[in-house]
């Protein structure tokens, strides 16, 4: 944690002599979560502070608008406050729901440079997050390489960078889905989770998604590589990992398309089929394509049944003919379900794993063992 508040403080001193500061009376802003209630913004930052020793400091303001706030959490501070390298922007799902245009602030400023991922927590949690840890650490800076974490590691979980989520907002057809934040408590300590993903339709009906659900929502955006799913073969399972899947969209005489397509490496295999048989492997691809198409359309009826065009379909439409539908004078969520959408899925399992190698292995254990 000290080395990262150092890495901050001297990329600021390295960026010029222009507008020179005293390290000291400088806070580097790393984290701010806004919720809004009583017609106040409430605002609470975490900054990172450098007086005899680097620290970190959380505060909490209240006012008519975010510059107001800001300039509050800076008198509180007794610091100008440095606002280049904000990690994590979190919002209240209370404040989205207001429509409140938060975000005016962040687009203005020169120095903001909206690369941050940006969440949503309820508004019972939102002022307690960055208090979790000790003021030696800083939440912003663990949620930031969280998301980095799970998002290589975990397919449901899906970032959002503030510059997409602007983008998303102005753009006709797509709705933005969030990350959240939640607190929960491990052995009477509360620890920092990422939660399920989160949308809200044109009307700002909010829609929860489950693990599941994130899963193929990641597979059909392409924001998945790679994922691990569980697949039912009668009443037992075969897990498989998909690798390297590519998605793509097409429009074409009033029906979408959604074609996916990817490679499966077999993880662990309990059905009752032979599986060094060529009818086993194609039964097994069968099985897969099934799956992953059923998950799909459950996906896109609750998309349908919701209103809520959170993969964009009337985005990609709308940019290939602007005349199919009237997107100023018409609400897309609610044309959403009149829409003819076909799912295909195109997987091959061409790995069945490391089974004689690891025979292999256990054998050559047991000789070392034993002798």
């Amino acid at each position: 944690m000290k080395k990262i508040i150092i890495m901050l403080i001297s990329i600021f001193l390295l960026s010029g002599c222009a507008d020179y500061v005293e390290i000291n009376d400088l806070a580097i802003i790393s984290g701010i979560a806004i919720d809004y209630e009583n017609d106040l913004y409430k605002l609470t930052a975490q900054l990172i502070e450098n007086d005899k020793e680097s620290k970190v400091v959380v505060l909490t303001t209240a006012s008519s608008s975010i510059d107001e706030a800001m300039s509050e959490i800076s008198k509180l501070s007794n610091k100008e406050l440095f606002i280049s390298h904000l990690k994590v922007l979190i919002l209240s799902d209370r404040l989205i729901k207001e429509n409140k245009d938060f975000y005016d602030y962040f687009l203005r400023s020169s120095k903001s440079k909206m690369n941050f991922y940006t969440y949503i927590a309820s508004k019972d949690e939102i002022s307690s997050i960055f208090k979790i840890y000790s003021d030696k650490n800083s939440s912003s800076i663990y949620l930031d390489k969280m998301m980095d974490f799970n998002q290589n590691i975990f397919s449901s979980s899906t970032p959002l960078k503030f510059i997409d989520m602007i983008y998303n907002k102005y753009e006709y057809g797509i709705n933005n889905v969030y990350p959240t934040i939640t607190i929960k408590k491990n052995n009477d300590e509360e620890t920092l989770y990422l939660g399920n993903l989160v949308s809200f339709n044109s009307k700002l009906n909010k829609l929860t998604f489950s693990e599941k659900e994130s899963i193929f929502y990641n597979i059909i955006t392409n924001n998945s590589q790679k994922t691990t799913l569980d697949i039912p073969c009668g009443n037992k399972l075969f897990t498989i990992e998909v690798q390297d899947i590519k998605t793509k969209f097409n429009w074409n005489k009033n029906v979408f398309t959604i074609s996916t397509k990817s490679l499966g490496k077999l993880k662990e295999y309990n059905c009752n089929y032979n599986l060094n048989s060529k009818e086993t492997t194609n039964k097994l691809n069968k099985l897969t394509n099934d799956y992953i198409k059923n998950n799909i359309n459950n996906l896109i009826n609750k998309m349908k049944k919701n209103n809520n065009d959170f993969i964009g379909i009337g985005n990609y439409i709308y940019k290939r003919n602007k005349n199919y539908f009237d997107f100023k004078n018409k609400n897309w969520d609610d044309n959403l379900k009149n829409i003819n959408i076909k799912v295909k899925s195109n997987t091959k399992i061409n790995s069945s794993g490391e089974i004689r190698k690891w025979k292999i292995m256990k054998k050559q254990i047991v000789f070392l063992y034993q002798h």
